[in-house]
């Protein structure tokens, strides 16, 4: 404990830690907002590092720097950060030009991800309001405990579901999403929430580390939407959730059935038991919520209709030959 403290008693580190508090910054960030030379931060970064203050990582060819997201060393940072003056000259600096280097970095993203989907299908927007209030209810009150979000792009279900969770984590293949998402987060104060580059077909975290993992309308464009769902499941504790948003007209246009049919078919291939599945029509479109879990069984069948007077929902449209209503929890 005293090489750490001893590491950040220094101005410079102490200005460092501050910003590292708020959110995540390359290198290249941080010395535009300190106005000092990139051989100069870099080793302070490195002292905080190796004391155990900073997490560091790579995304392509940038280097990430930010403060842990839990454990002891946080606990420490949270008390010695406490005791900072908020209004010292260079302390409202330092939050003056960050805010200039966020927006910037924001622009540039922005640029770049224009430029990457241009052509392609436009990234899902935010979830609309009602189907949001939907979304909450499902899940409850309570902690969703640690999240994953998988397919992040600009940050939208993180938006919704991080003030929930007690750590949250965006992934996503695209580089410049990232970048957007975040400025969008940390910009609203979610500085518990992180994000990393990475497949979803091979994210990079051990087996069962989330308590919730989401996937927000990625499944119905993925060439393999099973072994998605099945590497987030690998993701997912014994107790955890996976929830699902899908948009309904995508399903049903990518292969002919029933689409709330073609989900459940996906889970199971996963090997996940759908413990709800519930379709929504809202305005701005028909979309499908499915939460799963491990091994669930349902005990008892919920009442279709009462869904569609509660939240405006729509009945299942019938289902194929062969195949039961997918409204109601597994038989």
């Amino acid at each position: 404990m005293v090489r750490a403290l001893k590491s950040a008693a220094e101005p410079t580190r102490l200005r460092l830690l501050l910003l590292l508090s708020h959110g995540e910054f390359t290198v290249g960030e941080l010395c535009s907002v300190l106005g000092q030379s990139q051989p100069r931060i870099s080793r302070h970064l490195r002292l905080l590092t190796e004391a155990g203050f900073l997490d560091r990582f790579r995304e392509q060819q940038c280097v990430y720097y930010r403060a842990p997201t839990a454990g002891r060393y946080l606990q420490w940072l949270r008390q010695l950060l406490s005791m900072a003056d908020p209004d010292a000259p260079a302390v409202k600096h330092d939050r003056d030009r960050a805010a200039q280097v966020i927006r910037e970095r924001a622009r540039a993203a922005a640029t770049a991800v224009s430029a990457a989907t241009a052509g392609t299908p436009a990234s899902p927007s935010a979830l609309p309001d009602e189907l949001a209030g939907v979304l909450a209810e499902e899940l409850g009150p309570a902690s969703i405990g640690e999240l994953l979000d998988i397919g992040t792009g600009s940050g939208h279900m993180l938006a919704l579901l991080g003030p929930r969770a007690s750590h949250a984590v965006g992934v996503d293949i695209s580089a410049p999403a990232l970048r957007l998402a975040r400025t969008r987060i940390h910009g609203a104060g979610l500085a518990h929430c992180e994000f990393r580059r990475g497949d979803m077909y091979g994210l990079p975290y051990d087996g069962a580390c989330f308590d919730t993992v989401t996937i927000d309308r990625v499944l119905a464009s993925a060439e393999r939407p099973a072994a998605a769902i099945a590497e987030a499941a690998r993701t997912l504790r014994a107790a955890g959730r996976l929830v699902v948003v899908e948009d309904f007209d995508q399903i049903e246009a990518r292969a002919p059935g029933n689409p709330l049919a073609q989900l459940r078919r996906w889970l199971a291939l996963a090997g996940m038991s759908v413990v709800r599945l519930r379709p929504c029509d809202v305005t701005g479109g028909h979309f499908i919520i499915a939460l799963a879990a491990h091994g669930y069984r349902a005990d008892d069948q919920r009442d279709p209709g009462a869904d569609v007077q509660r939240s405006g929902t729509r009945p299942a449209p019938p289902a194929p030959a062969g195949h039961a209503p997918e409204l109601a929890g597994p038989a």
